[in-house]
């Protein structure tokens, strides 16, 4: 992480969601990619609606938690 290069790619699949929880990266950037179910994603510096052919970027260092607005919820996020 120091050297920011590189990418990782993490797949999620969801069927609940993140309640009084939030979770916190602090090495790099996170591009979420949803392919399957719409997010509702709380940060510290708003709200976002994220659907499916939508992109979210949360910046390293800013605390966020996933509400699933359906049943479930499936797709990618790359970490830069």
């Amino acid at each position: 992480p120091s050297t920011k290069t590189g990418v990782a790619i993490h797949y999620y699949l969801a069927n609940c969601s993140m309640d009084k929880k939030a979770f916190y990266n602090s090495d790099g950037d996170f591009l979420i990619v949803p392919q399957l179910g719409t997010l509702n994603i709380q940060t510290e510096l708003g709200f976002l609606k994220v659907a499916p052919r939508e992109i979210c970027v949360i910046p390293r260092g800013i605390r966020f938690s996933v509400a699933l607005e359906g049943e479930e919820a499936r797709g990618y996020i790359l970490e830069v």
